[in-house]
């Protein structure tokens, strides 16, 4: 990668995690918090990491955190409204050619394919490089480009929420999942899907 290209990445920390039941950023496994692994799968490829969460972690967040990665909060206007306020406070709050996104419930996420899709932004000069697994799209995963920006601003001055909405307007490059990559993306969303993770990690090591 050309050493002038700046690539951010940023971490959407700030879900509600209501089917949790606590916020899933702060969730552990082997002694590592869930941010802490999306952290990690960025890390090889960015030069500055933005932590996206909500008021009432950001000390928690901050205390834990290395002094590289940065904790913010929603610009106030867009306060609560979603990951692409998420992204949109990473952006401005960062400059960057690239911006490589992740949630905080895929523990499993490896930075091997963030290497992939940047490659493939980089070389194909899309807006946006997004994963998608048998069929389903994966806005929160993927390389976003600085030209984003100003269609991300106007989706948000205009009420319009959704990422996929996004992508529907930029030069967006849709990449299929491989099979041996599926199990990357297991997200967690409840207790129990962390329980059946951790149970698979157990049985694979026996």
């Amino acid at each position: 990668m050309d050493s002038s290209v700046i690539c951010a990445g940023i971490v959407l920390a700030g879900g509600e995690s209501r089917r949790f039941g606590s916020p899933k950023a702060l969730a552990e496994w082997n002694n590592k918090t869930f941010v802490e692994y999306s952290v990690e799968s960025l890390t090889p490829h960015t030069d500055v990491i933005l932590v996206i969460s909500r008021e009432e972690l950001r000390y928690t967040l901050t205390k834990n955190s290395s002094k590289s990665i940065r904790i913010l909060e929603d610009v106030p206007r867009y306060k609560g409204k979603g990951p692409l306020a998420g992204i949109y406070t990473g952006m401005i709050s960062q400059k960057a050619d690239y911006y490589l996104i992740a949630p905080c419930d895929m523990p499993l996420m490896s930075s091997s394919m963030y290497r992939k899709w940047l490659t493939a932004a980089q070389e194909g000069e899309y807006d946006c490089v997004i994963p998608v697994l048998n069929e389903k799209i994966y806005p929160l995963n993927g390389v976003y480009k600085k030209t984003c920006l100003p269609d991300i601003t106007s989706c948000l001055q205009e009420n319009i929420f959704k990422v996929l909405k996004l992508l529907q307007k930029k030069n967006t490059k849709y990449i299929e999942v491989e099979e041996e990559e599926e199990h990357f993306f297991k997200n967690v969303n409840t207790t129990n899907e962390l329980i059946g993770i951790i149970e698979e990690a157990a049985n694979e090591s026996v």
